[in-house]
Order: structure tokens, then sequence, then C-alpha cells
């Protein structure tokens, strides 16, 4: 605490000697280490957060690096290690761990098991009812950030009890219909604010200032410069232990287990398959002229078209497919469905 690395914060009121005692003692989990868990991990170290656990299998690629500025696209290591090399040339003084491998119901326990705080960052929706549900039940607080397009979401779900508000108050079940940033595309600038004020949300909590987004959703519209701070209501009643233990989050099937056809397959045997866009109207693109438009947001999982041939469904990237045709399955073992490995994407290549 000699240095004078944290000075200019020290000298603030709401801070001082002992605010950043309380920051150096703070362990503080990022999930995704993207766009928003580049930026807010970054800052953090910078503010002298003690302890960061950084969590990201992806590598970084080229199409990231308009809003993943701390990264050059030539790593060839996971995102999580990669930040961390780089937060290790900032701040030296920060302890960081690094876990290469994307978060699942597999090994959540053993990575959020003694954490002060959690930062929701990446652009998974399942991912993000994992770490809502499991932080609710072991009562870690989370700070939740997601962004679409020219938009950003951001709060504070403090879980210090059953009533507090998370984000099944907010959207009570998954829509896997919302497109990721990789498939409908994101505004590089969204990507900084919203990690940014995530890792402001953060440092609030630590210092327990009560001015935090705790019973608020604050939106905001990079290109309108509109801001919304909206009060949140405890509306939702189900039993998320229930649902915890019941659900798998995306992970019925490992993707090694999910059937997937590959673009040259499928058009070699064209005839042999009932192909399915399940883009939403504004996105959907058709392959070919015997295409099947069914958006996913109006397929009913517990019922499929008998058409007699296998139905290869595709969405932009395979992703959305992908999980489809995992709750297909789940639904009905012997469903006779593909998902387009790769998605439309992968055609326009």
């Amino acid at each position: 605490m000699g240095n004078k690395r944290y000075i200019r914060q020290t000298l603030l009121s709401e801070i001082g000697e002992e605010g950043q005692q309380k920051l150096t003692d703070a362990n503080i989990c990022i999930v995704g280490c993207g766009g928003l868990g580049s930026i807010a991990a970054s800052y953090l170290a910078a503010a002298g957060v003690g302890q960061l656990i950084l969590v990201d299998g992806d590598k970084p690629e080229l199409s990231n690096l308009h809003r993943q500025v701390f990264f050059t696209g030539k790593e060839n290591l996971s995102k999580a290690a990669a930040l961390a090399e780089r937060i290790a040339e900032n701040n030296p003084e920060i302890k960081v761990e690094v876990v290469s491998m994307m978060l699942s119901k597999n090994n959540i326990v053993s990575i959020l098991n003694d954490v002060t705080l959690v930062l929701e960052c990446t652009d998974d929706m399942m991912c993000k009812y994992l770490v809502n549900d499991w932080c609710s039940l072991n009562k870690i607080p989370l700070v939740y950030g997601a962004i679409f397009k020219y938009e950003g979401y951001l709060s504070l779900f403090k879980n210090t009890s059953s009533n507090c508000i998370h984000l099944r108050d907010i959207f009570p079940e998954p829509d896997l219909s919302i497109p990721t940033c990789s498939e409908v595309g994101v505004l590089s600038t969204i990507a900084g604010m919203i990690g940014l004020l995530q890792a402001n949300e953060a440092i609030k909590y630590i210092l327990q200032i009560e001015t935090s987004l705790s019973g608020y959703l604050l939106t905001y519209h990079a290109l309108t410069n509109e801001q919304l701070k909206l009060k949140l209501k405890k509306n939702w009643s189900g039993d998320i232990k229930k649902i915890y233990t019941t659900e798998n989050y995306g992970y019925a099937l490992p993707c090694d287990f999910v059937p997937e056809i590959d673009l040259q397959t499928l058009l070699k045997h064209r005839s042999d398959y009932h192909l399915v866009s399940i883009l939403e109207k504004a996105e959907h693109e058709s392959i070919d002229n015997n295409v099947e438009h069914m958006p996913l947001s109006q397929i009913d999982t517990t019922t499929i078209l008998k058409t007699g041939k296998p139905m290869v469904f595709y969405c932009m990237s395979g992703k959305r497919s992908a999980h489809l045709v995992s709750s297909f399955l789940k639904y009905d073992a012997s469903a006779n469905v593909f998902s387009l490995k790769g998605g439309l994407k992968k055609f326009k290549e």
C-alpha cells in the first residue's frame, strides 16, 4: 500500500487507504474475457483488485479486435491467458488465475466457489442463466452486463437472500432466438462502455458505496445517447434450486455429440435432407430455393415436423441451431435432426 500506484484513488474520500485495502483483499471472477470482460478486468487490475480469476477458453480472432482492444489477434493462447499476460505487464502486483475453458455446470463450483464477486461478460445466453442461478443459490453478488448491436444493459444482483432481484425477474427464461454479436454485429464502443460500467459497479460494491444499480436495470443506446434507469420489481417466484438441479444450460449434449452436418456433405446430398432456416425475419437468408423458414422464436421444441427426411436446421453461425437440436433430442432421443456446422456464415464464405 506504500507505493504511488493508487495515490489518485486513495485521495478520494470514498476510498482512502481503508477502501484501497478492501480492493486489495477482493477476489473477483470475470466470466468471459472478450469485449466486456477484457475491459472490465483491465480496469479492475489497474484499480488494485488483489485477485482476478479470468475464465474463457476461446482464442482471440481478427474479427474480435475492433472491440477487444487488448489483443492483437496473433496470440496462440486463450483469451484468459492472453489477458492475464497483459495485466501482468500493467500491474504485476495483481494475482491472476487463468481458467482456459468455457464455464459449464460441470466446472462452475470449482471455479466460483470462493469469490467476492462475479462479473458475467459473455455473449452466451445459457451461460448468463447458469451464472445467475448459481450465484443466486450461493449468495454470490453478480454484476450483469450484456450488449446487442448498439445497446448495452447493466445491473447488480446482490443475492443476499432468496428475495433479491436477479436475471429471471427481468427475463424469466432464456430467449435463444436472440442472435449473438458474432451473428448480427456490435458497435465497438458499446462493449467498452458496458465493460467499464461493470468494473465501476464492482468497485462500488467492494467499497460499499450505496449508489449501485442493485434493484435497477441500466440501458444505454450508443447512437442516440438515450439512457434509462429502470426500477425492477421481484416478480419471479419459481424454484431456482429445482431449475438449477434439472437444467443443463445448453450442455445437454457435449458439442461433439450434437448431430451436425457440414456444408459440403449437405450440398452433395441436398435432396436427402429437409433444410430449415431458424433465423429471425430480419436476418433470414435462404441457402437455396428449397429452404423452409421457421424462426427460432416460433418453434415448439416438443413438436418436430414429420417430413420423411432428416431435418437440418441452420442459423448464422451454427450456435443457435446446435442448441435447438440438443433441445429436440432432449425431448425425443430418436429425432432425426441435425445442425448445419458453421451455419449461413460458412455458406457465404
